[in-house]
């Protein structure tokens, strides 16, 4: 991700998606992508989600039958790891959104078939936390995606994520924090939001696309641990929430903060806190 917003082509995006929101009736269908174990030759595929907009003309995904004539208004969701194909056979004017856990990551593609490849595009890249209500529209577009024909809801999901996306765009402090500041405090939110899953220094550098080392570095750098001290120190909290509010079996509680043995969550909580879950627990009984 470039440190740098250039600021015409912030204003650009930011106009263009004021032309969407501000006119809701023109947004049509929102059709789905698939995961794949592998994607085809030709074929696009992002670990995260997606969202594609048809402002003008025609455009395809030519991986789904119904799915290859896209028309002016409708739009195309792919999901993280998803795979679309797509199809540039006639004029098209297309919107597409990257949702990275850092950044939002704009293109505008101008595609007219009449002249041989001619294609204008223009990004743009907007450092954003991730987080919030973005990230639930995120998951239930996502989870949506299994009953593609409940447009009712879906449409209006579509419609609040591009309303966030021109907030992002036109706020004025997208520019206050140094990378290095900003890297550190999305990851910091990152693992508050994903404690639960298979966190490691290796795949949260994958995700922000930077190397493990530098990881380390902007735990030390920016905050007062590092990021394995981190991690632990976000699961032991939630860790002990759980205890307090919920009757779960040790494993249950260790599996739900990212701990697959709970024999190991329970020494570590014993290193950490001087009693063991089970004993925490028992102060709230």
């Amino acid at each position: 991700m470039s440190a740098k917003i250039h600021p015409v082509e912030q204003r650009f995006f930011a106009e263009l998606l004021s032309g969407v929101v501000l006119n809701p009736g023109q947004l049509k269908r929102c059709w789905f992508a698939r995961t794949q174990v592998s994607a085809p030759a030709g074929s696009y595929s992002v670990k995260f989600p997606r969202l594609e907009v048809v402002l003008r003309g025609e455009y395809g995904n030519v991986l789904e039958a119904d799915q290859k004539a896209l028309a002016q208004g409708d739009m195309l969701f792919i999901p993280a790891n998803g795979v679309n194909q797509p199809a540039w056979h006639k004029d098209v004017l297309l919107l597409g959104i990257v949702f990275a856990p850092a950044y939002l990551s704009l293109t505008f593609h101008d595609k007219r078939a009449g002249q041989q490849g001619f294609q204008r595009v223009r990004k743009c890249e907007i450092p954003h936390h991730n987080r919030g209500e973005l990230v639930h529209l995120l998951q239930a577009l996502t989870s949506l995606g299994a009953n593609p024909d409940d447009q009712a809801i879906i449409q209006p999901l579509c419609l609040s994520l591009l309303q966030c996306c021109r907030k992002i765009l036109t706020e004025p402090t997208v520019e206050k924090l140094a990378r290095g500041p900003f890297l550190y405090q999305s990851m910091c939110t990152w693992i508050q939001d994903n404690y639960a899953r298979d966190v490691t220094r290796e795949n949260t550098a994958t995700l922000f696309n930077i190397t493990p080392n530098h990881v380390s570095r902007l735990f030390q750098q920016q905050g007062n641990m590092g990021f394995v001290d981190y991690l632990r120190w976000v699961r032991m909290g939630k860790a002990k929430m759980i205890l307090q509010k919920y009757h779960l079996t040790i494993d249950e509680v260790a599996r739900r903060c990212g701990y697959p043995d709970g024999d190991y969550f329970s020494r570590l909580f014993k290193r950490e806190f001087g009693v063991t879950p089970g004993e925490y627990r028992d102060r709230f009984l």
